[in-house]
C-alpha cells in the first residue's frame, strides 16, 4: 500500500543535555565504554510538542476513527489546543536492538527468526537499521527498507560476551534521533546490565531513562530470558517498562520462542495504529523544568491511552 503524504510540525528552539558517560555516536562499530571527558548529547525540538497516542480498550484491542476532538491533552494539568492531528498511517523509522551476549546463545535460532519476521513485515514507506550490543555495539550501515539486508543482518547474529545494555540504549537513541518524522527503538534483551560485575555500562539504568525523557522515540522492550550466566540476575522487568512506560511504548515478557513471535507481532501492530498529535505549550517560559503531558478521551474513561509522560522545557541554545 501506498502512504498518504506525511504531515509533520516544525520544532525550531533546540536544546543540548549532556550525560556525563559516552562520546558522540557515528555508524559502524562502537565502543560502549566510557572515555574521560565525553559527554552524550541529545537535541530535540521542544516548540511543538508531538506526540504519538495509542488508544486501546481494557482487553488491549485499538480504537479507529476518533477525531481531533475526541481528544484532550494536559500539560502540567492545563489543556492545550491541538494544532496537529492525523489518523493517517505514515511510515515509522525504527531501530531494532538485540542482545548478542553469551546467555542468549541457547534462544539464537528462535531470536533470529522472530526478528527476521518481524522486519520482513515492515509496511511501505518504513525504514529500519540493525543493532547488536555485548558490551559493544554494532549497526548496520544505515537505515533501509531493503527486506533481504536487514534479515541477513539479523541472521549473521553471534553470542559473545558481556551486556552493556545502558550503553547501547543511549547510543541507539542517539542514532534514530538523527531520522526524520516518526521514530521507534525496539529493545531486544535477555537481561539486565553486566555494570554490577564491572563489564558492562559506564551509563546507569537513570541515564538510560533520561536519555529516554530526552528523545522523542518511543520505545518497545522485550525482556525474553536466556541462559543464566555468572553476574546475570535475569530480566530486569522494572526498568524495561519503565523506559517504555516514560516514552509512550510498551514492554512484553514472552515466555517461549512462539510468545516472542506474538511480542513481535503486536508491536509492528501497534507501530501502524497511533494516533498523531502535536501543540503549542501555553506555557512559553523555558526554565528547563519538566512538565507533564496526559491524553485522554473525551467522555470515555473506560480507555486506555499511552504517550510519552513529558518533556523537559529547555531554553534556546545555538546549534553545535
Amino acid at each position: 500500500m501506498n502512504y498518504p503524504r506525511n504531515h509533520r510540525v516544525l520544532g525550531t528552539v533546540i536544546f543540548l543535555i549532556p550525560l556525563m558517560f559516552a562520546g558522540f555516536l557515528v555508524s559502524g562499530q562502537v565502543n560502549a565504554q566510557q572515555q574521560e571527558g565525553d559527554r552524550f548529547q541529545f537535541r530535540a525540538a521542544v516548540q511543538a510538542i508531538n506526540l504519538s497516542v495509542v488508544v486501546t480498550d481494557k482487553k488491549g484491542r485499538f480504537i479507529p476513527d476518533l477525531e481531533a476532538s475526541d481528544f484532550i491533552v494536559l500539560e502540567d494539568g492545563t489543556r492545550q489546543k491541538v494544532d496537529f492531528f492525523t489518523s493517517e498511517v505514515t511510515p515509522v523509522t525504527l531501530l531494532v536492538l538485540l542482545d548478542a551476549s553469551t546467555s542468549i546463545r541457547p534462544s539464537v535460532d528462535g531470536i533470529k527468526e522472530a526478528a527476521s519476521n518481524f522486519v520482513s513485515k515492515l509496511w511501505d514507506g518504513d525504514k529500519a537499521i540493525i543493532a547488536d550490543f555485548n558490551e559493544r555495539i554494532r549497526f548496520s550501515s544505515h537505515f533501509s527498507d531493503d527486506i533481504d539486508r536487514l534479515v541477513s543482518t539479523i541472521q549473521s547474529l553471534y553470542p559473545s560476551g558481556w551486556t552493556a545494555l545502558y550503553d547501547s540504549i543511549l547510543y541507539s537513541l542517539e542514532k534514530v534521533s538523527e531520522a526524520e518524522g516518526r521514530k521507534a527503538l525496539l529493545v531486544f534483551t535477555d537481561g539486565d546490565d553486566s555494570r554490577s560485575v564491572g563489564q558492562g555500562s559506564e551509563a546507569t539504568s537513570k541515564d538510560a531513562i533520561e536519555g529516554a525523557k530526552f528523545s522523542e522515540v518511543s520505545i518497545y522492550t522485550v525482556g525474553f530470558r536466556g541462559r543464566r550466566t555468572a553476574g546475570s540476575r535475569g530480566v530486569n522487568k522494572g526498568f524495561l517498562k519503565k523506559l517504555s512506560r516514560e516514552t509512550g511504548g510498551q514492554a512484553f515478557f514472552p515466555k517461549g520462542i512462539g510468545d516472542l513471535n506474538r511480542s513481535f507481532n503486536q508491536i509492528q501492530k501497534e507501530l501502524h495504529s497511533q494516533y498523531r498529535l502535536a501543540y503549542i505549550p501555553s506555557n512559553l517560559e523555558q526554565n528547563g523544568e519538566w512538565r507533564t503531558i496526559q491524553v485522554r478521551i473525551k467522555g470515555r474513561d473506560d480507555l486506555v491511552v499511552r504517550t510519552r509522560q513529558g518533556y523537559y522545557a529547555f531554553p534556546e541554545q545555538p546549534t553545535m
